[in-house]
This record gives structure tokens, C-alpha cells and sequence, in this order.
């Protein structure tokens, strides 16, 4: 298991990605689409959240976390929160689960690492182009359109997200080789559609 280092969460997300996916390219793909999403903070919450709710990104997490925000209204609020920005109140109740499981803040780096890495493993091809991607671009699109889904999935949006994962492929695979894996075997049923997600990101 890789080691958390909360002075350094950039490498903590990569290093938790990469062991998981085995695949530097794959790792980075999905990276530069977590950051255009949440600028990979586990506490970030959509900027119409904070200014509707008058919190900041803090005072949300420890809201949620004492119950003063309520799990309902959370799961029904409609507003992104976290690493991947979950927003559809399916997905935010199976992340609340999860942490709430773990005893852990809603906040938490390894714990939302933990679920992201669940979750995204349902959705088979886009787990196996994450383990098999032979280029950056081609795991963050496959993250953009069947994973992330935002409004805008324009060229500049894929070149944007593309652009992102490119600076982490550079910064901490380099120097390393990538041998992409062979396709996993389905786990979980493959969901048939993009997992509701409307919003307009970056």
C-alpha cells in the first residue's frame, strides 16, 4: 500500500492510481480529469455550493461530518463534491457509505482513493482503456466521456484534461517504462450509461 503523505497529496493520488492501474499512462489520464474537476482536493466542493451555501470547502467537510449537513441533503443537494466531483445522488450515497464505513472524514484522501478505485473499476471499459492506454489522450478522453461525463466534451475539453495528465505523466513516470496490461476480467456489471453527470467543468 502506498504511503500517505498528507505534505504531498499530488504524490499520494499518483502513487495509490498507479499501483492500482499499472499503467502510467492510464494513471495520468484519469489524474488530469480529478484535477479539472476538484484540482485534486478531496474536500472540494462545486463553487455554486459554496456561495449558495455561504461555506468554505472546510466548513463543509466538517458540516457533513458532524451531521450538521445532513446525509439526505447531501446526497440531494446536487452539487459536486470531491476528487471526481461526484454529483448524482446514487453515486454520493455509496461514497457516504464507504467513508462512513471506513470512520473516516467525507474529506479523506485514502478513503476517497479507496472508493474512487471501486467505483471506476464497475465501469469495465473504462477501466480496462485506464489499464491499457498506450498514450495519455486516449485514457483521458475515455475518463472525460464515459467516467467524468461534463456538459462539454468539446475538442478544446479534451485537449484541455489531456494537457493536465500530460504534466503529471511527465513529472512522475518519465523516467519509468510503461507496459501497458492486459484487459481485467469484468468484476462488476458494467453500467450502460455515463454515471449522470451534467454539470459544465472545465
Amino acid at each position: 500500500t502506498p504511503a500517505i503523505d498528507a505534505a504531498d497529496p499530488e504524490q499520494t493520488i499518483w502513487n495509490t492510481l498507479q499501483t492500482a492501474i499499472g499503467n502510467a499512462y492510464g494513471t495520468a489520464g484519469l489524474m488530469g480529469n480529478l484535477y479539472a474537476e476538484s484540482a485534486l482536493k478531496p474536500g472540494n466542493l462545486q463553487n455554486t455550493g459554496n456561495n449558495a451555501l455561504g461555506m468554505t470547502d472546510e466548513q463543509f467537510v466538517a458540516a457533513v461530518d458532524s451531521g450538521e449537513y445532513s446525509a439526505d441533503k447531501l446526497i440531494h443537494d446536487g452539487y459536486g463534491m470531491g476528487l471526481a466531483q461526484w454529483t448524482y445522488y446514487t453515486r454520493k450515497q455509496a461514497l457516504l457509505n464507504f467513508v462512513k464505513a471506513a470512520g473516516k472524514s467525507i474529506g479523506d484522501l485514502e478513503t476517497q482513493l479507496a472508493f474512487l478505485l471501486q467505483e471506476i473499476k464497475g465501469y469495465t471499459s473504462v477501466w480496462n482503456a485506464l489499464t491499457t492506454a498506450a498514450s495519455v489522450r486516449e485514457a483521458s478522453d475515455v475518463v472525460l466521456k464515459k467516467y467524468e461525463c461534463p456538459a462539454d466534451q468539446s475538442e478544446a475539453v479534451q485537449v484541455r484534461r489531456a494537457g493536465y495528465g500530460q504534466k503529471y505523466y511527465d513529472k512522475y513516470a518519465a523516467a519509468s517504462t510503461t507496459k501497458p496490461a492486459q484487459p481485467a476480467a469484468p468484476s462488476t456489471p458494467q453500467p450502460t450509461v455515463c454515471p449522470y453527470k451534467v454539470r459544465v467543468r472545465i
